[in-house]
């Protein structure tokens, strides 16, 4: 299940991060706001649906490998580190390589944090 959601949340983050979207005269990155909502959500699915955490650390670790495609400074690349096209930075590749492989540990590590400060039955 974790990899399914994994090859989905690659496309859908990596064919989106760039949308934007004009509303009162302020662009609005909504490829990264709507790709860092569905990284929380497959977290929160993952989490639920097999109470553990370990599906969300092969989120967060397939999630690089899957995107390895993508890398470099092509017109295909730019979304993991260098993230330069054309000698431009690409702060919205920066953004979404954080959304896709930092999420899933935070939320994993947001897991841990609270179990352990849990009470525990004696």
């Amino acid at each position: 299940m974790a990899v399914v959601l994994t090859v989905i949340s690659v496309l859908l983050l990596v064919t989106t991060h760039r949308l934007e979207i004009t509303l009162l005269g302020v662009e609005l990155p909504a490829g990264l706001l709507f790709g860092a909502l569905f990284q929380v959500t497959t977290c929160v699915f993952l989490w639920a649906a097999t109470g553990s955490r370990f599906p969300l650390l092969v989120l967060g670790c397939l999630w690089g490998v899957l995107a390895m495609p993508f890398l470099g400074e092509s017109a295909g690349g730019g979304v993991l580190m260098p993230a330069v096209l054309g000698d431009v930075p690409q702060y919205s590749g920066w953004i979404v390589q954080g959304i896709g492989l930092v999420i899933p540990f935070l939320f994993a590590g947001m897991l841990t944090v609270a179990r352990r400060r849990r009470p525990r039955a004696r």
